[in-house]
């Protein structure tokens, strides 16, 4: 696995186009702690049923 430090410029951290243009080159997250964006690995999109009730019955 590769690792790699992000440096971005405290002003470019508050532009949302930026942000989701670093999440979609990168496939991570950005999450801005302290006025610092960092980089975290996504949690696997949940599945939820289509019916939560059990189904289609005929």
């Amino acid at each position: 696995m590769a690792t790699a430090t992000l440096h971005v410029h405290p002003m470019c951290a508050s532009n949302r186009t930026l942000i989701e243009r670093l999440q979609a080159a990168t496939g991570l997250l950005v999450v801005i702690s302290n006025g610092k964006p960092k980089l975290k690995a996504q949690a696997p999109a949940r599945t939820t049923p289509t019916d939560p009730w059990g189904g289609n019955a005929a």
